[in-house]
């Protein structure tokens, strides 16, 4: 089936040699008349007038606001940053704080019963007296 496919291709687009005549009779069909040779016209360039004050100094002004707005932006930026810091700092050393407070108390209770559980017991009036 390939082969057949193939062959066939190869049969449609195989080189085919044209009649005999065939260029003389194509320079006969077209037409007698020579075409007029278009010339284009030579224009000579002026000198370009010099640039304005402002078309020399645009783009320089340009990019020295761009810079200036740059640099701006960015100490905004870095305060911004460094305040959300210093914000987030002290809300951690408060938590901080109270969670030392916490456990501090928690300390002392377990302190207080362990003291009380160790402590030898009291000894009552009779005692003393009987001594």
């Amino acid at each position: 089936m390939n082969d057949d496919i193939e062959s066939r291709l190869r049969n449609a687009l195989r080189r085919v040699d044209p009649d005999e005549g065939f260029a003389e009779r194509l320079l006969a069909a077209l037409p007698e008349q020579p075409l007029p040779a278009r010339v284009a016209e030579l224009r000579v360039a002026r000198p370009a007038a010099p640039p304005s004050r402002w078309q020399r100094f645009a783009a320089p002004a340009a990019l020295a606001a761009s810079l200036v707005a740059a640099i701006f932006l960015g100490q905004q930026m870095g305060a911004q940053r460094y305040a959300d810091e210093q914000r987030a700092g002290l809300e951690a050393s408060r938590e901080l704080m109270q969670a030392l407070r916490v456990t501090s108390r928690k300390l002392d209770v377990a302190y207080e019963a362990v003291r009380d559980r160790d402590a030898p017991p009291a000894r009552g009036d009779d005692e003393e007296t009987r001594t």
